[in-house]
């Protein structure tokens, strides 16, 4: 009898079959919904999504050389202190308030943009997820947030995705990448139907939706920053 995951596997390979899109038959499956040992709810999704989408603005300030960079920041400490998650910043996020992101700091951080899209997924504000040829909608992304007056407000919009639905997601994003990685160190095009940045953020995101790398013997576990995206 075929399980869970192998369903999902199966479904997911289907799907890159049809975009044209290799695969690797032997790729291990990902973990079911009985074995995750971490549920995300709303409130941590919620918080990260805006504490990550507040610092993409300032990157995006620093990238377009905004003239006066402090007040922008000035003005982003405010909205984070609005929506309550001043205390929610990662230490690379931190930087970009209290440092001097250099130039590809900055590039990284606007390209976050790819995984907070995942968070507004999986809070049921972005209705679904294309697949990763190209970027997000970011006018929607602002809008998402900066029309909401205050915390209480954007959560009012929020209907949580099930957790089999992040895990189908999960699995088929863990597909792509794999597709990407295997270009790459192959010295081939990636897939022309793929942006790999994409890929990549995505697949951070739904890894740290699903808790890949909990493990409660090591502190630093939870940490936005460097997900583990292996394939």
């Amino acid at each position: 009898m075929i399980n869970e995951a192998e369903k999902r596997k199966e479904r997911s390979i289907d799907i890159l079959k049809k975009q044209n899109i290799p695969y690797m038959e032997g790729l291990p499956m990902i973990e079911t919904a009985s074995e995750i040992e971490i549920t995300r709810t709303a409130d941590e999704i919620a918080k990260r999504a805006i504490a990550c989408l507040v610092t993409i603005q300032v990157a995006c300030d620093m990238s377009n050389n905004t003239e006066d960079i402090e007040k922008s920041i000035e003005y982003m400490l405010e909205l984070l202190k609005t929506y309550g998650v001043q205390d929610c910043l990662t230490e690379n996020e931190k930087m970009f308030f209290t440092g001097k992101p250099d130039e590809q700091d900055t590039v990284n951080m606007i390209w976050k943009y790819e995984a907070y899209w995942v968070l507004l997924w999986a809070l049921g504000i972005v209705d679904q997820l294309n697949p990763p040829s190209g970027i997000c909608d970011c006018d929607f992304a602002i809008k998402s947030v900066s029309e909401c007056e205050s915390y209480q407000e954007f959560m009012k919009k929020v209907d949580l995705k099930s957790i089999e639905k992040i895990l189908d997601e999960a699995d088929l994003i863990f597909r792509y990448n794999w597709a990407c990685v295997d270009a790459r160190i192959n010295g081939k095009a990636t897939p022309e139907n793929l942006n790999s940045s994409v890929v990549l953020e995505r697949h951070k995101a739904l890894n740290w939706l699903i808790a890949v790398d909990y493990d409660e013997k090591d502190e630093n576990w939870d940490d936005w920053d460097n997900v583990s995206t292996n394939t």
